[in-house]
């Protein structure tokens, strides 16, 4: 059987390696997480609203989404997420991810991974294809 080994990424924002695209021509920053929308744009998630949370999310690799966006597998973000073990959730503060799940009325709860390192952002990001609306 064929196998592929994904490392875990550097302590470098953005830093990874598994599934990615090089997606349109967006502004980004190298660490954060986006949502690809209607529009051909990936946009800042955020938690409090299904347009940028709902959708296709990648973690940007550099400054532009054309230089890779990550789909899914071992990546550093520019932000320390939870403990070692935590199920990751996307947050209500834009482009991050939170160990805490969103909890007010309308926020979108959606599963994105988990926490490899307490203190150096890296996690393993592999995002549900399902979501809830919080009521």
């Amino acid at each position: 059987p064929q196998r592929r080994l994904l490392e875990v990424s550097t302590t470098t924002d953005g830093n990874g390696n598994g599934d990615f695209i090089k997606l349109g021509s967006t502004a980004t920053t190298a660490g954060k997480i986006y949502c690809y929308t209607a529009n051909s744009t990936w946009v800042e998630t955020d938690a409090d609203t299904a347009v940028s949370s709902s959708g296709l999310l990648g973690v940007a690799m550099s400054n532009n989404s054309n230089k890779g966006m990550l789909l899914k597998g071992m990546v550093t973000l520019d932000h320390d997420p939870g403990t070692v073990g935590d199920t990751l959730y996307l947050s209500t503060n834009t482009a991050q991810a939170s160990s805490t799940a969103p909890n007010g009325s309308g926020d979108i709860v959606r599963v994105i991974g988990y926490c490899l390192d307490s203190s150096n952002g890296q996690i393993y990001f592999d995002p549900s294809k399902d979501h809830i609306v919080h009521s």
